[in-house]
């Protein structure tokens, strides 16, 4: 076979052997391939080889840790603007639902949003994937939710769709309709009701939902009403949920089979067995944590009770203005508890099963998507030590090289 692509003499191909979704033994497992070549054809994996392999283009992986490309199933794009004020009120002592509940957060987006044209929302966004891939992410999920009305909440998806048709990175969206109450509404319920009523239309561009379960905002009662409408219609369901207030979202979510319930930060031991005996996964995101100075989501227990785990960064303009995957896998590592091995195969392979993408990324086997990162490190395990270094020194999209050399 002439391959079209050759990553030759690479130190270390680590990926995860078995098919997710990972979880105790497995999650901490890692197959490490050392000074083998890799093979793309096509835009796919084609070999794993200690042999010499034929192509028609070479790069060198000589002192190079290959990973699958990295896969953030949980950020906010596309949004519109800044809220670096909030970041400084929050310095000085305001809490999140503080500003949000005196018109901030969620809402002063939503307004930036629905006064930005679609192609400003486009441009906007663009430099955030440019960046994300040079840090090694080929694969982003975002979400809608800065729209909160029919108009806005739909263009937010169609710029969702551009952005993956005209950047290397693929864009997966998820509806986030239910992400705050807008203030034409006098009701969680009412505007729910609302957001109801134009679902068909979404379908056009996603069959995924996500609703902000917390106190304040959509309750459990409310919650369950809309995820069930949402599955009447066909629609999977992820959760933001048990973020500030155990409020028992996680629980609903394993209890209706959502496909993830994510940041978990509140949740406690209910929760963690609710979801250690269901197929949902936890997301983690300790960025949020981090960047709002508040605690952890217990990452350790969730692993040693049989958890599914993903990794994301959130990536937002409000609660985390971070998207750096290896800052993500330190704080994972030193912060939830969890191991090397775990933070990659969360980000990698139990990440992409968030995103439905199991058989074709998030792994280094024959057949899959040839994404790949290469790390200029001499082991895998030097990632939650050398964060914070520029240790990418190329990523492969499709086969292709698309940052680096």
């Amino acid at each position: 076979m002439i391959h079209d692509l050759v990553i030759a003499g690479a130190s270390q191909v680590v990926s995860s052997s078995k098919e997710p979704p990972l979880r105790k033994e497995s999650l901490s497992r890692l197959e490490v391939f050392e000074d083998v070549n890799l093979g793309i054809k096509d835009g796919k994996i084609a070999s794993i080889s200690k042999s010499r392999l034929a192509s028609k283009h070479y790069t060198s992986g000589s002192g190079s840790v290959v990973l699958p490309g990295l896969v953030d199933c949980h950020t906010h794009i596309p949004f519109y603007g800044t809220r670096y004020e909030e970041f400084l009120m929050r310095t000085q002592g305001k809490s999140y639902m503080d500003i949000m509940q005196a018109g901030g957060g969620i809402l002063s987006t939503v307004e930036a949003v629905r006064g930005a044209a679609a192609e400003d929302l486009v441009s906007f966004n663009l430099r955030f994937l440019e960046e994300m891939l040079a840090r090694g992410v080929t694969t982003v999920e975002g979400k809608s939710g800065y729209g909160l009305d029919k108009e806005t909440e739909l263009k937010q998806l169609r710029v969702l769709k551009v952005l993956g048709e005209i950047h290397n990175i693929s864009v997966i969206s998820t509806f986030l309709g239910a992400h705050a109450i807008p203030k034409e509404f006098d009701s969680p319920r009412s505007y729910l009701e609302y957001v109801v009523g134009f679902l068909d239309e979404v379908r056009h561009y996603t069959d995924v939902v996500d609703i902000f379960c917390e106190d304040k905002v959509f309750g459990l009662d409310d919650t369950e009403y809309f995820l069930k409408e949402a599955t009447a219609r066909g629609f999977k369901l992820r959760l933001h949920a048990d973020e500030l207030v155990s409020l028992g979202g996680s629980k609903l979510a394993a209890q209706l089979g959502a496909i993830s319930a994510d940041h978990l930060v509140a949740a406690g031991n209910e929760s963690i067995n609710a979801l250690a005996e269901s197929d949902t996964v936890a997301v983690l995101m300790p960025g949020t944590s981090f960047f709002l100075k508040e605690g952890y989501a217990r990452g350790r227990a969730l692993v040693d009770n049989g958890a599914v785990i993903a990794l994301a960064s959130d990536f937002n303009p409000g609660s985390c203005n971070i998207y750096d995957p290896f800052f993500v896998m330190h704080l994972a590592i030193t912060r939830c508890g969890l191991t090397v091995e775990e933070a990659i195969n969360s980000y990698t392979a139990n990440s992409a099963y968030v995103l439905g993408l199991a058989q074709s990324k998030g792994r280094i086997k024959e057949g899959f998507d040839a994404d790949l990162t290469l790390l200029d490190l001499k082991d895998y395990r030097e990632i939650p030590y050398r964060f914070s270094h520029d240790i990418v020194r190329a990523v492969i999209k499709d086969g292709e090289v698309a940052f680096g050399a």
